[in-house]
């Protein structure tokens, strides 16, 4: 596991809605937008399981799954390692928010994303940097 700064975790939160990229066994990519996710600690990433359908098969597959975030001049990506809970506080945190808002999600799961690797997003010097 690996820690995500404040900084690194300031971006993900400014931008609040975010791709998700997930390959099948046959590195077939498949990438998403999740606006219902939370960081529940400084290595961990929850996003709601609400209409997961290709998503959920691909990391039944292959459980690695890759965010971004960008700001004005800031980009990261992180790689993360993924399982999912259908009981617990971080299930009931995400099911929580799958359905107390105007519009009610299923909030079926939570997937948990446990960071293992965090990169530089920015063009130019250290493009692609591991930073974690």
């Amino acid at each position: 596991m690996v820690k995500v700064s404040p900084e690194i975790k300031a971006v993900f939160e400014k931008q609040r809605v975010i791709p998700m990229a997930t390959a099948d066994r046959e590195a077939r990519p498949n990438v998403i937008l999740v606006g219902m996710w939370y960081w529940a600690d400084d290595e961990t990433l929850v996003v709601s399981d609400n209409y997961l359908n290709k998503t959920k098969a691909n990391l039944d597959e292959n459980p690695t799954v890759a965010f971004n975030g960008w700001s004005d001049r800031k980009s990261y990506q992180i790689k993360c390692k993924v399982h999912w809970e259908t009981s617990g506080p971080r299930f009931e945190q995400i099911r929580k928010m799958a359905t107390s808002g105007t519009r009610q999600f299923p909030g079926k799961a939570a997937v948990v994303c446990v960071v293992e690797e965090i990169f530089q997003g920015n063009g130019g010097d250290g493009a692609g940097k591991k930073l974690g």
